[in-house]
């Protein structure tokens, strides 16, 4: 799993340019006078007179939204910095606008980062979550936040955050290879506990956004399996084996799949339909005794599907290959 690292921003963007749209309001000149001073309250005080003697000005805005930033009220704080951004017309004046809010931004994500790289994930959290409540844009934060929670065992949040960032940024490679691992471990803690249909459910939204998951068609089909979908299990078996066609262990389920739903066509006494299943399951058994001869386990299920189509000759030579195999492992 990665977790995204956001460079640093050149001087220039973290400066605040001397603003002239309100310069001759004496309210707005004293919010930033007091804001510089770091006295808040009065600074709130003023820049709100500032912002009422001159409602259509994007300065006001942007200070207050800093004040409310610096003394950590933060969602007020990104409602000014956005009135701010709406209302400024010029380009230049939306990019001071835009500064201040990736400036404030940063210094959350990079403590998170920090907290992350430090293994301290609840203050990850937080810190990530607070960056979030300024910029919701920013990609980098969902993802980072996604990783803390994915590490600290909030599978379920962690999926939201990052489904919630993919919305965003359905392009992001860092985003889908996260979010793939927390749908992994998702999948599998529910596999776990039995509750294999919204296993399954997981594992298919890996497939639709990352179908080169590694095991993915294995484990898809596994969950069928357990499921009882043994012609769904068979699809996804025929694709792992697509990839490499001498697994033994998908080999291996592909003929149980086969051999249960033979058994279920028999039950309902059609054993046509059932003898047709036995034949098909001849193919990966047949495959298993090529790449390991030497195994009991494959032989035995040769022998007893042998016996389920009535050729005896061949299950003949099955029994006498175990019992080869069987009086060697033995030393007799």
């Amino acid at each position: 799993m990665h977790v995204a690292r956001t460079g640093a921003l050149a001087a220039a963007l973290i400066a605040i340019v001397l603003l002239a749209g309100c310069s001759g309001d004496p309210a707005f000149t004293s919010g930033k006078v007091y804001l510089g001073q770091q006295n808040y309250e009065k600074a709130i005080e003023q820049l709100h007179e500032a912002i009422r003697n001159n409602p259509g000005a994007w300065q006001p805005h942007l200070y207050l939204g800093m004040a409310y930033a610096d003394t950590d009220n933060l969602e007020m704080a990104h409602d000014e910095f956005f009135t701010a951004l709406d209302l400024a017309e010029k380009e230049s004046d939306k990019e001071t606008v835009e500064g201040q809010i990736m400036r404030y931004w940063l210094i959350y994500d990079k403590q998170g980062e920090q907290y992350n790289e430090a293994t301290k994930y609840a203050n990850a959290i937080e810190q990530f979550e607070k960056a979030i409540i300024i910029d919701a844009r920013q990609p980098d934060a969902y993802i980072n936040l996604g990783y803390a929670l994915h590490m600290s065992n909030q599978v379920d949040r962690a999926v939201e955050v990052f489904e919630q960032a993919l919305e965003q940024s359905p392009d992001n490679e860092v985003l889908v290879e996260n979010l793939t691992n927390v749908y992994g471990t998702k999948a599998g803690n529910l596999a776990a506990m039995g509750d294999y249909q919204q296993a399954l459910v997981n594992f298919e939204k890996i497939e639709v956004i990352a179908a080169d998951y590694p095991d993915l068609m294995y484990n898809i089909a596994l969950m069928h399996y357990q499921l009882k979908n043994y012609r769904e299990a068979l699809t996804y078996y025929g694709k792992q084996l697509a990839l490499d066609d001498e697994d033994e262990d998908v080999l291996y389920r592909s003929f149980l799949c086969y051999w249960a739903l033979a058994g279920d066509l028999t039950d309902l006494g059609q054993e046509d339909l059932a003898s047709d299943e036995y034949t098909a399951a001849l193919t990966p058994l047949l495959k298993l005794v090529e790449l390991a001869d030497d195994n009991v386990t494959y032989h035995r299920a040769l022998m007893r599907v042998y016996n389920e189509l009535g050729m005896e000759n061949e299950a003949l030579l099955e029994v006498r290959k175990i019992e080869q195999l069987l009086t060697g492992e033995t030393g007799e």
